[in-house]
């Protein structure tokens, strides 16, 4: 399970990696054609291939997230088709809370109404579940 959590982290931050590059790559660009509005002098024409490039990187970038984001996607329903066939309702959704939306361990027992602790023993009997079920 702590390989899942760290795989899906990784790919949530190369998402927001990659939306952040894209909106950096948008400011420079609209600093490139002159159109900013501030009191810095305009450049006469602005440069066509810097401009040109940049719309291709955001492009690239583009991609990239749709190929990531197609690879977490395919992450969550595999771990959510996994979930869904545990038995018990209530390890149901203590795994849908901790795999598929990502909730702390405090978060979890303050839901549930127990200690960390006693969240925890939860977890390990329903994931004990999930890998059963998994192996079947």
């Amino acid at each position: 399970m702590k390989e899942y959590l760290e795989q899906a982290g990784r790919l949530r931050r190369r998402i927001k990696r990659k939306i952040n590059e894209i909106h950096v790559l948008r400011q420079r660009a609209e600093g490139m054609n002159g159109s900013s509005l501030n009191d810095m002098p305009r450049i006469a024409s602005p440069d066509h291939n810097k401009i040109e490039g940049t719309v291709f990187k955001i492009m690239a970038l583009e991609e990239e997230i749709k190929e990531t984001q197609a690879e977490y996607d395919a992450l969550l329903a595999d771990m959510d088709k996994r979930i869904h066939a545990v038995d018990d309702s209530d390890d149901r959704d203590l795994l849908t809370k901790r795999y598929l939306e990502f909730k702390t361990w405090n978060a979890i027992a303050a839901e549930f109404g127990y200690s960390v602790q006693h969240i925890y023993r939860l977890h390990a009997k329903a994931v004990e579940k999930l890998r059963v079920d998994e192996s079947s």
